[in-house]
């Protein structure tokens, strides 16, 4: 009977310290994440109303749109590596006040993305029908997606440049400026489809061409708008040239050898999700529009996830800054607590809004609506399972300089389950889509068994400061 009775008290003790939530630790989390879940709200209920402008040209647009901006994706996937790679520096450092630190790693986070950016918007605009043969077979989309490519390929350049700033003011707990930048660029790009992609108000019909120059539009304004705040208010991200660059070794060193393994493991990622779009181009348009709607509203109900993951990475990173593993182990054990109960809100919230949604795009047929509607059940369903390893490991592991072991798990786990097996439903056994996108979720069940026990090991918090 003691041994139950202490069983139990453990057991209290520990749902306490996930559920109860002092005053403090709630205030902080609200001020830092509700910029970011206003902003990204926003631009996710923007990029359906754009979605359902391009789906107004048809199947054939709809599609191109989608399977082109899978190499964007990769793109931006492995500068999102870069960023916040350099995010674990920036916050770790900021708990202490080193702004020199913070400088250098922002400089040395510019040039990678730089190259990155320079790379990626060469290759798309030398190459754009190689490129598009990876995911899409030759026809009406396919040629529509090779206009589209290399007219929104500068963008690159605005996005590398724009995360970097974000990600260093963001560490500086001033969540509200990128916020600001992104519903600046998000309504600008929305208002630029509306008058380029069917030419309203006297502006000549572009079609797709016309959805690539609003984006390389708005994240041009973007950029501009967090580069403005950066040095108009003297935040650590309006560094002048010279406090850009690093001249210690062992800190490049150290820099080098935290942010690599995450560029590695959103670089992966990216590869895997693009491999997951090969395999719907083969599938036909119909199901490359259907994971198309299926992606945009998820977007949409992954907001909050947004919000609460980046919250993560900025409160526990700082704290282990601060060195002090304890109450960072708390917090961490608050957030997936908070995690786990937003997926489950926001799986019930998908299962009841799903068919409105799906209505929204009434110029796309029937069949892909039906399509849709499927994947957004299996979505509802498995959204906390990816919540929460969203949170785990961009939120902890990664703020904690883990970064090797936040690799083997992520990426790992996609390519060793999640790749072989959807190839295998879409290419060899010709499974229907939904079927196939459910697949893709394997390893998010794999990923969540084998990172909770390392969570609780506490190894992965390892103070970069000292």
């Amino acid at each position: 009977m003691l041994h139950k009775a202490s069983l139990f008290s453990r057991l209290g003790a520990f749902l306490r310290s996930c559920l109860v939530w002092d005053k403090a630790f709630t205030k902080n989390v609200l001020i830092l994440a509700l910029p970011m879940v206003l902003q990204e709200l926003m631009s996710a209920s923007l990029h359906i109303l754009d979605g359902r402008m391009v789906s107004g040209l048809g199947d054939a647009a709809y599609s191109a749109v989608m399977q082109a901006n899978r190499f964007s994706f990769l793109f931006q996937l492995i500068v999102f590596g870069t960023s916040t790679g350099s995010a674990i520096f920036l916050s770790q450092h900021w708990g202490v006040r080193d702004v020199p630190r913070m400088r250098h790693a922002m400089g040395l986070a510019l040039g990678a993305s730089s190259l990155l950016a320079l790379l990626f918007a060469g290759t798309a605009m030398l190459f754009p029908r190689q490129i598009i043969s990876l995911f899409l077979e030759e026809g009406e989309s396919f040629e529509l997606a090779v206009q589209f490519l290399p007219t929104v390929a500068p963008s690159y350049v605005f996005i590398a440049l724009s995360n970097v700033y974000a990600s260093a003011i963001r560490a500086a707990e001033k969540t509200y400026i990128p916020m600001i930048a992104g519903i600046s660029g998000i309504a600008s790009n929305t208002l630029l489809n509306y008058l380029l992609i069917h030419g309203n108000l006297g502006f000549p019909a572009m079609g797709v061409k016309g959805a690539a120059t609003a984006t390389v539009i708005a994240t041009a304004l973007t950029l501009g708008v967090n580069v403005a705040f950066a040095y108009g208010k003297k935040l650590p991200a309006g560094a002048k040239p010279r406090e850009l660059f690093c001249r210690d070794r062992l800190f490049i060193i150290k820099f080098v050898n935290t942010v690599l393994p995450v560029i590695f493991n959103e670089a992966l990622w990216a590869m895997g999700v693009t491999m997951y779009g090969i395999f719907y181009g083969r599938m036909g348009d119909a199901a490359v529009a259907a994971i198309g709607v299926n992606g945009t509203i998820s977007e949409l109900m992954w907001v909050p996830v947004f919000g609460i993951t980046n919250a993560a990475a900025i409160i526990v990173g700082k704290t282990i800054g601060q060195g002090d593993r304890d109450r960072a182990y708390l917090y961490s054990k608050r957030l997936l607590a908070g995690m786990t109960a937003v997926g489950l809100l926001i799986g019930l919230t998908m299962l009841v809004m799903h068919s409105p949604l799906v209505g929204l795009y009434e110029g796309l047929s029937q069949a892909v609506r039906d399509k849709a509607t499927l994947l957004l059940i299996i979505s509802s369903l498995l959204i906390w399972v990816r919540a929460f390893n969203c949170v785990i490991v961009v939120g902890l592991f990664r703020s904690g300089g883990d970064t090797v072991y936040s690799l083997a798990l992520d990426a790992g786990s996609m390519w060793v389950i999640g790749v072989p097996a959807t190839a295998i439903a879409a290419l060899v056994l010709h499974w229907p889509i939904e079927l196939v996108f459910l697949c893709t979720m394997l390893d998010e069940v794999a990923k969540l068994f084998i990172g909770i026990p390392h969570f609780r090991k506490k190894k992965w918090m390892r103070v970069l400061t000292q």
